[in-house]
């Protein structure tokens, strides 16, 4: 499949990990941002000495931090050189997330590798082959995209599937293969990914997309966990339409090579209306869901719009407009006006929405918009000191 990482123009929609010495025990933070007047200011939301036991790391797992504790202890388990460093030095790290929680934006799987990669390059053990034991792999980014996937699937049993891992780790517009990957084994009992770096090869710099945050929060683990399963119990129409966004995606690699953006947006709503079938039929009443539905057709008939697309699993979460290069930011005031208009006025949301439940568009105000530009470079150091 085609997949580009990306970050904010605005908001950089991103996770920030530091980390550094400390004489106190080891412990991390987690910090709330807030946005007043006078800008930005952070605040301790969370606060928690680390434990060095690694049975307690795996307790925690279950935790309200499990995102943290499954990360350390699953590296733990990848490289006995990054435990025996860890257990004997007291550090402290924090993190800012500025990626809308529950968004379908890869939050969840930014915060793990954030954490994954900052420890490791911290630790001296990114691709460091010095300290490898036996029948360990090197710490690098496509070994972290595979822990990432672990972390949800096995310590958190959260259904995920490799993309975002990938597509966060190494960065840039890319064609994705997961063939040999479909169920999941023990990192090396299958291939890595690969991730074909096309946007140097077609020199495509840019993505003409506006990206819609639809404010409605979403479990994507309880998504794909549904359609997951009736995938690997063969049922018949899952098969048969999964194969067609397979050779949707390979299609569309041919579009990109050429820019063509109106192509490139029939395919997305190909991609629409089969993924809207396919969840219907796994028993989603409202398919890709309400306010995705809603925010797709508010701006789909807008002549300088090729198509808008869901992002993620769905059922809330959010979508991306792909659009004349010339015309984002019109677009972009316009699909604003749109929803404010559909918000305020309930007798044009009946027009336009007759079977669909008023109270959608009091979820539909925390909807945020976003432009955004292709992050070539994935998860990457900032700084070192």
């Amino acid at each position: 499949m085609p997949a580009v990482a990306i970050k904010g123009i605005e908001n950089p929609l991103s996770v920030f990990f530091y980390i550094k010495k400390t004489k106190t025990p080891s412990r991390f933070r987690i910090y709330r941002i807030i946005k007043d007047d006078l800008g930005f200011t952070f605040e301790i939301e969370i606060e928690e000495e680390l434990t060095k036991n690694i049975n307690d790391l795996k307790q925690k797992c279950s935790g309200e931090c499990g995102l943290i504790y499954a990360s350390i202890y699953r590296l733990s388990r990848m490289s006995l050189g990054f435990w025996e460093k860890f257990k004997d030095h007291n550090i402290e790290f924090g993190i800012i997330n500025t990626i809308p929680r529950q968004s379908g934006l890869g939050g969840s799987a930014a915060i793990i590798i954030a954490i994954l990669y900052g420890l490791s390059q911290y630790f001296n053990i990114f691709n460091n082959l010095s300290l490898l034991g036996e029948n360990e792999f090197p710490i690098n980014k496509d070994i972290i995209a595979e822990m990432a996937t672990k972390v949800e699937d096995e310590d958190l049993k959260i259904t995920a599937g490799y993309s975002d891992r990938y597509v966060i780790c190494r960065g840039g517009l890319s064609f994705c293969s997961y063939y040999g990957k479909l169920l999941h084994e023990e990192i090396s009992k299958e291939p890595l990914a690969v991730y074909d770096r096309i946007g140097d090869t077609y020199n495509i710099n840019v993505l003409p997309i506006i990206l819609c945050y639809s404010g409605v929060t979403h479990e994507s683990g309880s998504v794909h966990d549904k359609l997951r399963s009736l995938y690997l119990q063969e049922e018949v129409t899952i098969l048969r339409n999964y194969k067609k966004l397979a050779e949707i995606a390979w299609n569309s690699r041919f579009a990109l090579m050429k820019k063509d953006w109106n192509q490139l947006g029939e395919y997305f709503k190909m991609n629409t209306e089969i993924m809207n079938h396919i969840m219907k039929n796994a028993g989603f009443e409202y398919g890709i869901g309400l306010a995705n539905n809603i925010l797709i057709k508010l701006i789909e008939d807008h002549p300088d719009v090729y198509a808008a697309k869901l992002t993620g699993a769905g059922g809330g979460g959010s979508v991306f407009a792909l659009v004349n290069p010339n015309k984002i930011e019109n677009v972009l005031l316009t699909w604003k006006a749109n929803l404010s208009d559909l918000i305020k006025n309930e007798k044009l949301f009946k027009q336009k929405f007759p079977n669909y439940p008023l109270n959608i568009r009091t979820q539909l105000k925390n909807a945020e918009f976003y432009r955004i530009e292709i992050c070539l470079e994935g998860v990457s150091l900032i700084e070192k000191n």
